[in-house]
């Protein structure tokens, strides 16, 4: 599966957390302090809406909550309003503000095809930061909350 995205949690009473301006995590939303990635899921019986990942299960599938419910979906690189039930995406932004569809997602790494940006080709690989932080042809920035 490669390097697994961090999960938020607290060890001895403090929370464990990437660095400021390199990645976020997954994991409990309720933990003060942490920045979880922030999917757009289509869980079955329901519509694509926004959520956060509960726990990684492979290199591309995601327990995500949304309103709709809980679901293992599998990240597919297609914009929201594309989803079918039982898959997630990410939007990903470049430094000059376009965006492209991440097809995987690591610890650091995310794999694009671009939407309406040129600064990454379909399958290339990019650095993932926080937002404001890109650096052209190099990072792009997932949502976070």
């Amino acid at each position: 599966m490669g390097r697994p995205i961090k999960t938020a949690r607290i060890v001895e009473g403090n929370l464990k957390e990437p660095a400021a301006n390199t990645t976020g995590t997954i994991g409990d939303t309720a933990l003060t302090g942490s920045t979880q990635i922030q999917f757009t899921g289509f869980v079955t019986g329901g519509s694509a809406n926004t959520g956060p990942a509960n726990s990684q299960k492979g290199s591309k599938t995601f327990n995500i909550t949304t309103s709709d419910g809980t679901e293992d979906l599998i990240l597919t690189a297609v914009a929201s309003g594309s989803l079918a039930a039982g898959q997630c995406q990410l939007t990903a932004t470049d430094s000059d503000g376009d965006t492209y569809n991440v097809s995987k997602i690591s610890s650091r790494y995310v794999t694009l095809t671009p939407v309406d940006g040129t600064q990454f080709t379909t399958g290339q690989r990019a650095l993932w930061v926080a937002s404001s932080a890109e650096v052209s042809g190099v990072s792009v920035s997932i949502p976070l909350a």
